[in-house]
């Protein structure tokens, strides 16, 4: 692990690369896995939201559905396990050791065919309380379970937006942030096994995916310890009881 290297690209661009860490046969197992797991919520083509109380009226949702990309539930799996240890190197490196905890982990699935983008920025600050706290308060991470390139839908990302001040509601209703998003995002390329990290207030989107195949990827967050607290009381990924849609 190269330390320095990823808390500089955490720190000054908001994102960083981090190729081949993982073994591509367990790579390969763990993606078969993930075929299994049905979605829990997500967008259609057409742009429209399916959230968690719809999935549930619905006998076979990867069929029923014409999905753009989906998360599925949380999943457990002794591969993501070992993962995990790895990334908890680079988790204990942004926040200091035992100052954080594992908050969600899920796939996320794009399918050929979407064609649009939705830039936002992610758990906290997506919440208002946490909206302009300037701590680093969650770290993402995204292992590929194919290749990613620009052709099948790597995060697109603007360079450091991770130390802008805005309101994360402007993002949905003002439609500038698609123009700004537009001409300043970048995107990378990376193999399976690969994994990126970002800092969830960077702005950035899922791209279309212009090949013929499924492009999916395990994430999972890490979250301060206390902002965790929180988290499990207002974030309805985990709190089900808030689930509004």
């Amino acid at each position: 692990m190269n330390r320095d290297g990823f808390l500089h690209d955490l720190n000054h661009t908001g994102f960083t690369v981090q190729r081949d860490a993982f073994d591509i046969d367990k790579i390969n197992e763990l993606n078969e896995f993930a075929e299994t797991i049905n979605p829990e919520r997500g967008h259609t083509k057409d742009k429209k939201w399916i959230g968690w109380n719809q999935i549930k009226d619905i006998e076979n949702p990867k069929t029923e559905i014409d999905w753009a990309y989906y998360w599925t539930e949380q999943v457990q799996h002794p591969i993501i396990n070992e993962m995990k240890n790895t990334l908890a190197q680079y988790a204990d490196a942004a926040f200091g050791e035992h100052n954080w905890v594992w908050h969600v982990q899920d796939f996320i699935v794009l399918h050929p065919g979407m064609n649009f983008y939705r830039p936002h920025i992610d758990t906290p600050y997506r919440f208002p309380e946490f909206r302009y706290n300037q701590e680093l308060l969650g770290l993402q991470f995204m292992v590929m379970m194919c290749d990613f390139n620009e052709h099948n839908g790597a995060t697109g990302y603007v360079p450091g937006t991770h130390k802008y001040m805005f309101d994360p509601k402007s993002i949905q209703d003002d439609k500038s942030w698609d123009t700004f998003y537009a001409d300043n995002y970048q995107q990378y390329t990376a193999n399976a096994g690969s994994f990126v990290a970002w800092h969830p207030r960077l702005l950035h989107s899922t791209m279309p995916n212009k090949s013929d195949n499924i492009r999916r990827a395990l994430l999972l967050h890490a979250a301060e310890r206390t902002t965790s607290r929180r988290l499990s009381v207002i974030d309805p990924q985990v709190n089900t009881t808030i689930r509004t849609s």
